[in-house]
């Protein structure tokens, strides 16, 4: 124990007085080793916690701290009971001190021997000689014992803070005292006012702020503590109101969102004494209110308000707080809906509808004292169509509300559907969706009228706004009426698409079968109307093809259009789908085969060839090549010039060898055919080409990857085993001598043929070539043609896991060149490289540590890409890279 005690002693001469910070860890790591222990540590800092020096004593006591963070689990009860009274008497010591004493204690907190009663003489010490916030979240039961003291010394800390952090950590610490159930006693109001005093929140972080905190931060963390517990409502409520007369918005939002949240803690008993205060206030928001987010947030307050009055329980003494507070309302509200010319209407309008949709009771209400008034106007011919939704919602248990007004309010809407007026059309459109919605306001002939008008609109209204708020209207009665729709509507458009249109004008004509055809797709959510209304779309596809009709090119795209809107929206269910496959699909596909039959090569015929076994024998085979030649060398159409190509290829690949054919590479290549090295050959020299170069490094990969639809084996292709290795033996000397000899200028052909063919081979085969094309590899990563460097950083990154010792000796090009391109302007590339850098990781540590702190600062950049996928795998990367060197790490 003596060489223990003499190496205790000059680790802390070097910590303290040499400054050498490494020698913590020393030191932590002699006291893991039971070198000496942790009072031993103390005794040997004995002469300097007693020097006169205020930085001397600081750095005996962070020496300390640091060697607890990494030892504390391995305390016993006696010396966490002995290092908490050193801490608690540090505390009374200069103030340079006190930061390296709370360190010291929050290691101890988390040992866990921590002796009972610990939890408060810790607190009591730090809120009588400290001025902090501490969390205290995991120790509760010891805390609530302190009774309103803790709550007093919580008050006494926090008061006066102004550093967004601290504020931040209060406010939550101040939520978990009020849901936690401390006892506030009486200082709930002290309480309220040290948290309050900050509302509303005004903060604006610096520029580049480290620390991230935003006022939106701030201000939910806030409303969580005021919003916590009725208890506060008589101090939170006058204030909110207070704040609602100042002239800043923010402040007037957040007062208003602060309403709205108390509103789901608070019953009716707290709100009762402040409701003529926060109406008026509400009131005046809506009235006068020149922003659009005051006003939302005004009227949702209003609503929440309403809500949680309306669950008061009533009995034979208490008074209705929900009759008294709607009484205010319609007192306010209600003779503004007379007065239609005034500027009042329209906020009265959205004051009563925020009320009446907030309960059942308030729209009964509400209902009942303003219908009948806004059914006399408009019988009067009074204006009133932006109060005639008042009170219709969707919920079946408010029916009753309106079932005393069915009548009437459908002769109000059908009326107004037959009004020259835009906006009183549009808003009764609006009113019909609200009806339909509740099935006993709408009878089985209110339906079918209501089907007639509508469609009477499509066929005749030009107003856009208009023809849309009809389609949406018809497809929300449509979902719920499916049977008025497909005897009364489809069949009048129908009609109407194949009679050339009510206009005398081509254009008029075309304006209106278009209106059909959307009114068509939006009807057509059910299957019964998918059933009746799609034929009528496919036969004006038919029409088209065969020249029957006479519908234009704008007027077929938007039937396909709308075919996929069906298609998107329509109900997924079984008859849905049988639609479709038995009707919809086989008729377009084969509208699309006749038409291609007319114009190209049938695709199926081709592909009949292609499937084809090698011992079936082929009429005039010959004549078919040249002819399968000629179409896929001229015709101009991809998709049969494409098939064209691997039907000749499919043939050549099972011709038998020693018939002669004019060869296609890949066909001769998979069957080790000798005349496949004229065309590869012929390929290699397209390399260099200044136009044809890059086609003609794309083809390396058609002959490197495995073929779907032809040449596998699937389709009878002759394939034989390891046709890539050997392809990639017989050929990577050219590849390598044609882009020593190219010009610099045409380089990159062969590094894109390069990284293609790479990218194919097997890993085991890929680990042994790699020495010599390595150069070329990294080469490949400074091309400036995106798909060069996916395909290179693709074939890289397996590598790279377990990589080899030639990598290890191109580590500099390989970090700098990978790091470079996780800023590509292509999200792949950056996402290839990123996975790159996180491979590199893996290589030997003394290797890679150098480019640590480069990599890390590289890291930094794609930490805020745009792209969520990228951000992604940045974290991954450096996560490993940060990990480097740390204890714990890899």
């Amino acid at each position: 124990m003596a060489a223990g005690s003499a190496l205790l002693v000059g680790l802390v001469e070097e910590f303290v007085s040499g400054q050498q910070d490494s020698k913590a860890a020393d030191t932590a790591t002699g006291l893991k080793a039971g070198q000496f222990t942790i009072l031993q540590l103390v005794e040997a800092l004995g002469l300097h916690l007693a020097s006169s020096q205020p930085q001397t004593r600081a750095r005996g006591v962070q020496l300390l701290s640091n060697v607890l963070q990494q030892c504390h689990g391995d305390l016993t009860e006696r010396e966490v009971d002995v290092l908490l009274a050193f801490y608690e008497n540090r505390l009374k010591d200069h103030y340079v001190i006190t930061p390296h004493v709370l360190k010291g204690m929050k290691a101890l907190t988390k040992c866990s021997v921590l002796p009972p009663g610990s939890a408060v003489s810790i607190l009591k010490s730090l809120f009588q000689d400290v001025h902090v916030q501490v969390s205290t979240s995991n120790l509760p039961c010891q805390l609530k014992g302190l009774g309103a003291d803790f709550v007093f010394g919580f008050v006494q800390s926090v008061d006066g803070e102004r550093d967004p952090r601290n504020l931040l950590l209060a406010f939550q610490i101040a939520r978990k005292i009020i849901h936690g159930g401390y006892d506030l006693g009486k200082f709930t109001e002290e309480l309220f006012e040290v948290t309050s005093c900050y509302f509303p929140i005004d903060f604006s972080p610096p520029p580049n702020d480290p620390h991230g905190i935003t006022q939106e931060e701030l201000i939910l963390a806030l409303r969580a503590v005021l919003t916590g517990t009725p208890r506060f409502a008589e101090f939170l409520l006058p204030l909110i109101i207070e704040k609602l007369d100042s002239d800043v918005q923010s402040a007037k939002v957040d007062s208003l969102q602060t309403l709205t949240a108390c509103a789901s803690v608070y019953e009716h008993k707290e709100l009762a004494e402040f409701l003529p205060g926060l109406w008026a206030s509400l009131r005046r928001e809506v009235f006068q209110t020149a922003s659009e987010r005051v006003e939302s947030a005004g009227l949702a307050a209003l609503s929440a308000l309403t809500a949680c009055i309306s669950r008061s329980v009533l009995n034979s003494d208490s008074e209705d707080y929900l009759n008294v507070f709607l009484d205010l309302v319609l007192k306010d509200c209600q003779h503004h809906l007379c007065e239609p010319d005034l500027k009042l209407v329209w906020p009265s309008a959205k004051l009563l509808q925020a009320t009446s949709t907030a309960s059942y009771r308030a729209s009964h209400r509400v209902a009942a004292a303003i219908m009948p008034s806004l059914i006399e106007q408009y019988n009067s011919r009074t204006q009133v169509s932006h109060t005639s939704q008042l009170g219709l919602k969707s919920s079946e248990e408010d029916e009753s509300v309106l079932l005393d007004f069915r009548q009437s309010l459908c002769s109000i809407v059908f009326s107004a559907l037959s009004e020259n007026s835009a906006g009183l059309q549009i808003t009764s459109l609006r009113v019909l969706t609200a009806l339909s919605q509740q099935t006993v306001l709408l009878l089985e002939s209110d339906v079918e009228l209501a089907v007639d008008h509508l469609t009477k609109l499509i066929l005749e209204e030009e107003d856009a706004k208009v023809s849309l708020a009809v389609v949406e209207c018809a497809g929300a009665l449509a979902c719920l009426h499916p049977l008025a729709f497909i005897s009364k509507m489809v069949p009048r458009l129908k009609g109407e698409i194949f009679s050339g249109g009510l206009g005398s004008k081509e254009h008029s004509q075309q304006a209106v079968r278009q209106r059909c055809l959307t009114a068509l797709a939006a009807v057509s959510s059910r299957p019964s109307v998918v059933q009746e209304s799609t034929p009528v779309l496919l036969q004006v596809l038919t029409s088209s093809h065969t020249g029957t009709g006479s519908f234009s090119l704008e007027e077929v795209i938007s039937v396909c259009h709308n075919l996929q809107r069906i298609a998107e929206h329509a109900q997924d269910t079984e008859e849905t789908g049988r639609v479709f496959h038995d009707i919809i699909i086989p008729r377009l596909l084969g509208l699309a085969l006749q038409a291609a039959s007319a114009t190209h090569c049938n695709p199926v015929i081709i592909d009949r060839l292609t499937v084809c076994p090698g011992q079936v024998e082929v009429p005039q085979m010959d004549r078919l090549l040249l002819e399968l030649e000629e179409l896929s060398c001229t015709c101009d159409h991809p998709f049969s010039y494409t098939s064209a190509a691997k039907c000749y290829a499919g043939l050549v690949n099972k011709r038998p060898a020693g018939e002669s054919s004019s060869p296609v590479a890949k066909a001769l290549l998979l069957r080790y055919h000798p005349l496949s090295t004229a065309l590869t050959d012929k390929l290699f020299s397209l390399l260099s080409d200044s136009e044809l170069g890059s086609i003609a490094a794309d083809g390396f990969s058609l002959l490197m990857s495995d073929s779907q639809d032809v040449l596998n084996r699937g389709c009878n292709a002759d394939v034989r085993i390891m046709y890539r290795q050997r392809f990639f033996t017989e050929n990577s000397a050219k590849l390598v001598q044609g882009f020593n000899s190219a010009a610099p200028e045409k380089k990159s052909g062969y590094l894109k043929a390069l990284s293609h063919i790479v990218n194919y081979l097997p890993r085991q085969v890929q680990l042994t070539e790699l020495p010599a094309l390595l150069p070329l590899l990294l080469e490949a990563l400074s091309c400036p043609d995106q798909a060069v460097q996916l395909s290179t950083l693709s074939c890289l990154q397996p590598v790279l896991m377990d990589p080899p010792s030639a990598l290890i000796t191109q580590l500099e090009a390989l970090v700098g060149r990978t790091l470079t391109l996780t800023t590509s302007p292509a999200m792949k590339v950056r996402i290839a490289s990123l996975r790159c850098i996180h491979a590199l990781s893996r290589f030997p540590e003394h290797e890679i540590m150098p480019f640590r702190a480069r990599v890390l600062r590289a890291l930094a950049v794609p930490l805020d890409d745009l792209k969520r996928m990228v951000r992604s795998e940045a974290v991954v990367a450096r996560n490993e890279w940060f990990l480097l060197g740390s204890p714990g790490g890899r």
